[in-house]
């Protein structure tokens, strides 16, 4: 998401773009998060003096991958941050750095289907939460 800083007239600007995961370098896949779409950015941007003030809005469908049973499992990501630049005039503003990192802070570090998650076997493999399994405790 570029903005073009002497672009922005006084009451401010609304932006609205699709953003690709991969060209934002998202590589959150390895913490079992999977953004299966585009990424919906909303950005509503003000210029006062030599600050621009940023209001972004994040949506997209998400495919979470347990970390207890390793079931797959459909939600949706959704963020709201704010973002303030010192800026000179000509300057071009590049938010997706900021986009990345927030939508990296904001994933979660452990993912689970349900909070009482049982996972798997040990032994077999079984998935606790569908059914018990035969082995000995």
């Amino acid at each position: 998401m570029k903005i073009d800083v002497d672009k922005i007239p006084e009451e401010g600007l609304n932006l609205v773009e699709k953003l690709d995961p991969e060209k934002i370098s998202l590589d959150v896949g390895l913490q079992g998060v999977n953004f299966i779409e585009s990424i919906d950015a909303k950005a509503n941007v003000r210029k006062s003096g030599a600050e621009v003030f940023i209001d972004v809005s994040l949506e997209s469908p998400v495919e979470y991958t347990c970390s207890r049973c390793l079931a797959k499992f459909r939600d949706v990501f959704k963020k709201a941050f704010n973002v303030n630049y010192e800026v000179k005039p000509g300057d071009v503003l590049e938010v997706d750095e900021d986009i990345r990192q927030e939508m990296i802070l904001d994933s979660p570090m452990k993912v689970m289907c349900k909070p009482d998650c049982e996972g798997l076997c040990p032994n077999c493999g079984q998935n606790l939460n569908v059914a018990k399994c035969e082995c000995e405790k």
